[in-house]
């Protein structure tokens, strides 16, 4: 869906404007959240599923989603996916992790 807006955006910029472009990533797994401050509040987000999201996202390139093998688990068949080579994360060590592509297309149903 990101990168339909990125698309739409881009289509509907004034001439000469720079385009936008994003790089996205994502993780699957437990975080806590909460809101925390005193004077002035403010949203958090901690833990490692957080952490390693924000490794996904600078491993991406602009315009694209890079998803980590736990998201992979959970989209397999619905979308197309694109798996890179093994890549070093800090913190994470080598982790392999795919690039999201658009929906699959949905299968035939027996008659």
């Amino acid at each position: 869906a990101m990168v339909h807006v990125m698309d739409v955006v881009n289509a509907e910029r004034p001439p000469g404007s720079a385009p936008l472009s994003v790089q996205i990533g994502v993780h699957s797994g437990s975080a806590i959240a909460g809101i925390i401050g005193h004077r002035k509040y403010q949203y958090d987000l901690v833990g490692d599923a957080v952490n390693t999201a924000a490794r996904m996202c600078g491993m991406s390139a602009p315009g694209r989603v890079c998803l980590s093998k736990a998201t992979f688990k959970h989209v397999r068949g619905q979308f197309d996916l694109t798996e890179r080579p093994p890549l070093n994360v800090k913190g994470k060590g080598k982790m392999v992790t795919y690039f999201l592509g658009g929906r699959t297309a949905p299968s035939a149903s027996p008659s």
